[in-house]
C-alpha cells in the first residue's frame, strides 16, 4: 500500500515541479488518507478497547434512600479487550484511587450516607505504558429520601429526651451534667446539635443541668 502511496506521490510531485505549494498539499493530504484508513489504534489493543468501549450503569432503587442500601449494576464493551484495559467507576461506595474493574459486567451493593444527590460514572482506562488513555463512558445519578436530622431536645427531661431521639431513629449517647440552675435535670445542650443530618441509629449525647454540690446553693 505504502509503495503506490510512494508511486503516486512521485508522479503528482512531477506534475507539480512549478507549484511547490501544490506539492505540500499532495504530501498532506496522502498522510491523511492515510491515517483515515489505518487509525492510529488499530495495532494497540489496550488503545483499541478504550477507543470503542460504550457502558451503561444504573442504580437501584432511584431515589435512592438515606441509611440504606442500593445496587449500582454496570455493564461495558469495546473491541477485543485485554488485561490493559480496565473500568474505574466513581461514586458513593467505591475508591477510584485503588479500585478498578475488568471491561464488562458487575455490581455491588453500597451505603448511601450523605443527602442531596449521588451520583457514579463509569470510565474506561488503558492501562498500556504507552498512552494511558481514559474516557468516561456512562454516569447515573440519583437523589436521596428518608434524610433525617436530630431532634432539638433542649429543656427536656432525661427520659423524654431518650423517648424523642428514639422516635426519630437514634439512640442517647452520653449523658453528661454541668451546674445550671435554670436547667436543673434538664437537658442544657446536646450533640449532635438539633437540626444536623445524621444517620438512623447514631447516638446523640445530652448534658443535663444540675445543683451545685454544698454549700453553695442555687439563688
Amino acid at each position: 500500500m505504502f509503495a503506490g502511496a510512494a508511486a503516486g506521490l512521485r508522479r503528482r510531485a512531477a506534475r507539480a515541479a512549478g507549484a511547490p505549494k501544490a506539492v505540500v498539499l499532495v504530501v498532506a493530504a496522502l498522510v491523511a488518507t492515510a491515517f483515515a484508513v489505518t487509525p492510529a489504534y488499530a495495532d494497540d489493543p489496550g488503545l483499541n478497547c478504550a477507543v470503542t468501549a460504550t457502558a451503561t450503569v444504573s442504580v437501584t432503587p432511584s431515589p435512592v434512600v438515606y441509611g440504606h442500601n442500593a445496587l449500582v449494576q454496570w455493564s461495558a464493551d469495546c473491541v477485543n479487550n485485554t488485561a490493559e484495559d480496565a473500568l474505574v467507576i466513581s461514586g458513593p461506595g467505591f475508591n477510584p484511587s485503588t479500585t478498578s474493574f475488568p471491561v464488562g459486567g458487575g455490581s455491588r451493593t453500597v451505603f448511601i450516607d450523605r443527602p442531596g444527590t449521588v451520583g457514579w460514572d463509569v470510565t474506561v482506562v488503558d492501562l498500556s505504558s504507552d498512552t494511558g488513555f481514559s474516557r468516561s463512558l456512562a454516569s447515573v445519578s440519583a437523589s436521596v429520601t428518608g434524610v433525617t436530622t436530630v431532634p432539638d431536645v433542649r429543656g427536656d427531661t432525661q427520659a423524654q429526651a431518650t423517648s424523642a431521639l428514639a422516635a426519630a431513629g437514634y439512640v442517647l449517647g452520653g449523658v453528661g451534667s454541668v451546674v445550671d440552675c435554670e436547667s436543673v435535670n434538664r437537658v442544657r445542650s446536646q450533640s449532635p446539635g438539633a437540626g444536623t443530618v445524621l444517620l438512623p441509629g447514631s447516638p446523640v449525647s445530652i448534658t443535663l443541668g444540675r445543683r451545685p454540690t454544698p454549700p453553695a446553693e442555687c439563688k
